[in-house]
């Protein structure tokens, strides 16, 4: 029984000292491998780095690029809306004719009457057209005393001619 103690205990020693052998190398590639995995970290940072600035220009210049074009399409969207505010002023003209036409001279002075405001504010809203628009103000001031006074021989062709102009120069804005 002795000698199986003896045997045992040997091969328990010689078992430690093995496994103590690889455990060290063991340690040795972790150790290996970590100082590995640290250079490729530093290295796929170095590389990340230009690649992250290169995409916040990107993102700068798209999200400028988006702006601009959100810009020009309300500006031109405005300019649609100005230039169908300035044909409705025209139809609501036409329709104050057609009532002097028919003889109705107060209700035709009213009606032209309700397009000086507008006209008023198309010259603020187009600077290059502004004293056009404001100066039909007098026309329309002595068409509709006259049309109010009963006088309806005269037709507001002046004010029409001048906001057909300006709507026409408008169109070739947009263009």
């Amino acid at each position: 029984m002795h000698h199986l103690q003896h045997v045992l205990l040997s091969t328990l020693l010689v078992l430690t000292g093995y496994l103590a052998f690889q455990n060290q190398q063991l340690r040795v590639e972790v150790q290996a491998l970590i100082t590995l995995q640290q250079g490729s970290a530093s290295v796929l940072a170095e590389t990340l780095t230009p690649i992250a600035t290169k995409i916040d220009a990107i993102n700068s210049v798209t999200s400028k690029m988006g702006k601009e074009a959100e810009d020009a399409a309300k500006k031109k969207q405005a300019l649609v809306q100005q230039r169908l505010d300035v044909t409705n002023i025209l139809g609501t003209l036409k329709q104050a004719n057609q009532l002097r036409t028919e003889g109705k001279g107060a209700e035709a002075a009213e009606k032209l009457a309700s397009t000086k405001k507008p006209i008023w504010q198309a010259g603020e809203t187009f600077p290059a057209h502004k004293a056009k628009l404001q100066g039909l103000m007098g026309t329309l001031d002595k068409l509709i005393a006259a049309w109010k006074g009963g006088d309806t021989s005269t037709a507001p062709d002046a004010v029409s001619k001048v906001l057909e102009a300006v709507l026409g120069e408008l169109g070739n804005e947009q263009k």
